[in-house]
């Protein structure tokens, strides 16, 4: 039981690394939470954004940080060395989705290999 509570404290650590390259727009919390050839998959209305994150969803970022949006983890899941987690965030440029972030242990290292995501439509606090 030890193991996966220190496991979901280290997933939880990538993506508030990733919350925080999002809020912030710097793209080191996002290369330290993301793998290298690490894709996003999703779309807002008809427009796929389908790309690597570093450096497709970063440069985005960079250009135009989220803020003080609102996220929270709704579930993580672990098998050994793989994890998915589902995170909502709410107000990301003014809009609602969920995540779903693929994690895999590589070299003892947590890392985010993907990230599929959905539009929920405008935020509320819009």
């Amino acid at each position: 039981m030890s193991t996966r509570i220190g496991d979901a404290e280290q997933i939880s650590a990538r993506i508030d690394g990733y919350l925080d390259g999002c809020r912030s727009g710097e793209e080191t919390p996002l290369k330290e939470a993301f793998h290298p050839d690490a894709r996003m998959f999703g779309a807002v209305g008809d427009q796929r954004y389908d790309t690597t994150i570093i450096p497709g969803m970063s440069a985005a970022v960079a250009a135009q940080p989220t803020g003080n949006h609102a996220a929270r983890i709704l579930s993580i899941d672990v098998e050994g060395d793989a994890a998915c987690v589902k995170l909502a965030e709410s107000g990301f440029w003014g809009q609602d989705f969920v995540d779903f972030f693929l994690l895999s242990r590589i070299e003892g290292d947590w890392q985010i290999v993907a990230k599929s995501f959905t539009h929920n439509g405008e935020s509320a606090t819009r």
